[in-house]
């Protein structure tokens, strides 16, 4: 007889559900790993324009169009950092949510899957119990006296 345990629709269910929530949390920290390069980016332009700034100042351009420029550049970077930051805010935020939402799908599926382990355990269990019984009554056949008090061979 084969094990057959009555959840398993629910277990597979959950199972998707835990697999969907994951997904969706791989992709929300994608994104979130894409916001923070997008922010170094930024940090990395405004050091290079704060770089080439102080070139010119050396040349001796400190009336120079380029400095007025790169003071706007650098200005409207900052603005864009600040938004940027409040972006990746956000994603950390969605991601907390997605790992929380991923947490309880996995425990979801970790009581059904306890349960069919638990199911499966007791089955074995009354398995061997049954074949036990099938052995001890072919034995108990196999050596029953029969009328003129000799055992059966």
């Amino acid at each position: 007889m084969k094990f057959k345990f009555s959840f398993q629709n629910v277990l597979k269910h959950r199972k998707i559900l835990e697999d969907l929530a994951q997904r969706d949390f791989q992709e929300a920290q994608s994104r979130l790993y894409e916001e923070k390069n997008r922010l170094e980016k930024m940090k990395e332009e405004i050091y290079l324009a704060r770089e080439r700034a102080f070139a010119k100042t050396q040349e001796g351009g400190k009336t120079s169009p380029f400095l007025s420029q790169a003071y706007d550049f650098m200005s409207g970077q900052d603005i864009r950092i600040e938004n940027q930051q409040i972006k990746i805010q956000e994603c950390e935020k969605i991601v907390e949510e997605l790992r929380e939402i991923l947490r309880q799908k996995a425990i979801d599926y970790k009581i059904i899957e306890g349960l069919r382990d638990k199911k499966k355990e007791e089955f074995a269990t009354e398995q061997r119990k049954l074949e036990q019984k099938k052995a001890d009554d072919l034995n108990m056949m196999r050596f029953r006296p029969d009328n003129t008090g000799e055992k059966k061979r």
